[in-house]
Parts: C-alpha cells; sequence; structure tokens
C-alpha cells in the first residue's frame, strides 16, 4: 500500500493489489474538511481508473453535519458514480452514532450498478475486494 495524500483528518491510501483507492479517516473533521478529503480522494481515484474501486475506511470517523450530508449526496455522490465505480467496502464507524449516518449516506445510494460491502475491518474489505471481478 502506498500513501498518496495525507490531512490531519484523513489518509489516501492506494493498495496495488487490491486496485483500491482507499479514504482512511480521522475523527474530528466536520465542514470544509469532509468535503475537501472526498473531493482530494476522488481526484487521486480518477488518476487509478479505469480499473479501480473504492474502500471507505470511516473507523474514525467524526460526526457528519447535516449540510455536509446533504452535499455528498446531491453533489459527491453523482461525481463519484460517473465515474462508474463498480465496487466499494465501507468499514464502520467504532461510534454508533458515526455509524448511523455513514448507514443513511450509504443507503440513498441504490439502484445503480454499485455493489456496497459493510464489514468491520481494513483487512476483511480488503479481503472482499480481492474476490471482486471488475
Amino acid at each position: 500500500m502506498q500513501n498518496v495524500k495525507e490531512f490531519p483528518y484523513l489518509k489516501i491510501i492506494w493498495d496495488e493489489e487490491t486496485r483500491s483507492m482507499i479514504s482512511q479517516w480521522r475523527g474530528g473533521h466536520v465542514g470544509r474538511n469532509i468535503k475537501e478529503g472526498l473531493d482530494a480522494t476522488l481526484a487521486e481515484y480518477k488518476k487509478k481508473l479505469p480499473h479501480a474501486q473504492w474502500i471507505g475506511d470511516t473507523t474514525d470517523i467524526g460526526v457528519i453535519g447535516l449540510e455536509e450530508q446533504a452535499w455528498i449526496d446531491k453533489d459527491w455522490f453523482p461525481r463519484f458514480l460517473a465515474t462508474e465505480v463498480q465496487f466499494m467496502a465501507v468499514v464502520q464507524p467504532k461510534s454508533a452514532v458515526a455509524r448511523l449516518m455513514v448507514d443513511q449516506i450509504v443507503s440513498k445510494v441504490p439502484g445503480t450498478r454499485l455493489t456496497i460491502f459493510n464489514c468491520a475491518g481494513l483487512e476483511e474489505a480488503r479481503t472482499w475486494m480481492k474476490k471482486q471481478k471488475f
């Protein structure tokens, strides 16, 4: 795995073995940080297309406000889905409140060809991603 970019609240990693861009979140980011982090990860992800997938490690993510959730739903996810991504693994947050928030955001993506796998840890996400055919 290769570190691509790092912020105080996010580490962006390229995992050649799984052909996945990993966004590894750290708590305490809100507002601008979530937008900046998701946009930076998407920009790095696009450099690896067409054969790349996505792992969102939200283990230590902070709570995302309603305004930011709306931005993810209406702005970021449409741009992400436009890349024709097929598989995304989401490592669930430790915090129950954050888990509900992440589940709510991800649940708004049905009706697409994106297959989403929720799991408890990064290694589980990597193992699942290695089994996918893309």
